[in-house]
């Protein structure tokens, strides 16, 4: 893995993680039972039952893989890292699908998911999940669960769509480009912020523009009463003293802190795991999500 610092040093950040990630209507509090086993699948297949279905799905002229399991509500949605697999978040998946219907997917130009343009703006992002779910008749309401780039797309889609969303977990989310380019840069060299600014334009793994995604979420404004909950590493995570996630983590501990307390009664948390806090504290996740879960009703 190419993870210099796994958290904060957005450009390094993703590359290394891979392993090998307008308003319109989408029903929601769908009973199961009336889920069709057969959907418009451009390949891959779909169960005979609606507790697993796995396919892929044609949004917007593009093929989006999608895959769920399990039954119950609310619909846990798992948004993955930068570059990502949708299988990596497997392990919280089996921590709740004998619960809960949970579904993951690759995001276009990913894993099974079809090509599309980029750089992938937040218009993109939202719209392709929000297709995607319609197009495979996934009940709502959503919780949505997303880990590091994932946890800033998550932000996204809540801010776009509230009323389909139940609550959020952030899990090492990426940073606002606003409050980063600031507090985060000043810590930087200049080299590192030129780096960093191209980062966020696009220039990654997975042609994200965080910069747009941030920009999109902070326009529309945080939505109020959707339970919130941010977790991130500490920084055992970093590498070596002085690099530069030791060097810019308190800023983005202050970052996410401030974001956190922008939610209706949002949490904020740290723990002592790697950047991918699924792999090794997976209680901690859980607890995360058990907390949003119980404020949700779910």
């Amino acid at each position: 893995m190419r993870s210099i610092i796994p958290i904060l040093v957005l450009s390094v950040l993703l590359a290394g993680c891979s392993g090998a990630s307008e308003t319109y209507p989408i029903a929601t509090g769908t009973n199961p039972s009336s889920i069709p086993s057969q959907f418009h699948i451009s390949s891959g297949q779909a169960s005979s039952t609606p507790s697993e279905l796995t396919g892929t799905f044609n949004v917007d002229g593009h093929d989006l893989f999608l895959s769920c399991t399990g039954n119950g509500e609310p619909t846990m949605i798992l948004e993955a890292g930068e570059a990502v697999p949708s299988n990596a978040m497997d392990a919280v998946r089996a921590a709740y699908d004998s619960d809960l219907r949970v579904c993951s997917y690759d995001r276009a130009n990913q894993g099974n998911s079809g090509s599309a343009p980029t750089p992938r703006t937040a218009d993109d992002i939202i719209k392709d999940l929000h297709g995607l779910l319609a197009a495979a008749k996934v009940p709502g309401q959503y919780l949505l669960v997303g880990h590091s780039a994932g946890g800033i797309l998550v932000q996204a889609y809540a801010a776009a769509y509230p009323g389909e969303v139940a609550g959020v977990v952030a899990l090492n989310p990426v940073p606002p480009w606003g409050q980063w380019s600031t507090r985060g840069f000043s810590k930087m060299t200049p080299e590192e912020r030129r780096e960093e600014t191209d980062y966020h334009a696009g220039q990654n793994g997975e042609s994200l523009n965080y910069r747009d995604i941030s920009e999109r979420i902070e326009s529309i404004g945080v939505p109020s009463g959707i339970p919130f909950n941010l977790l991130i590493s500490t920084t055992s995570q970093c590498e070596s003293p002085g690099d530069i996630c030791n060097r810019t983590y308190p800023a983005y501990e202050t970052i996410m802190k401030e974001l956190a307390g922008q939610w209706t009664d949002g949490r904020f948390s740290q723990v002592d795991a790697p950047h991918e806090i699924y792999t090794t504290n997976l209680a901690a996740v859980q607890k995360a999500i058990d907390d949003v879960l119980s404020r949700a009703g779910g």
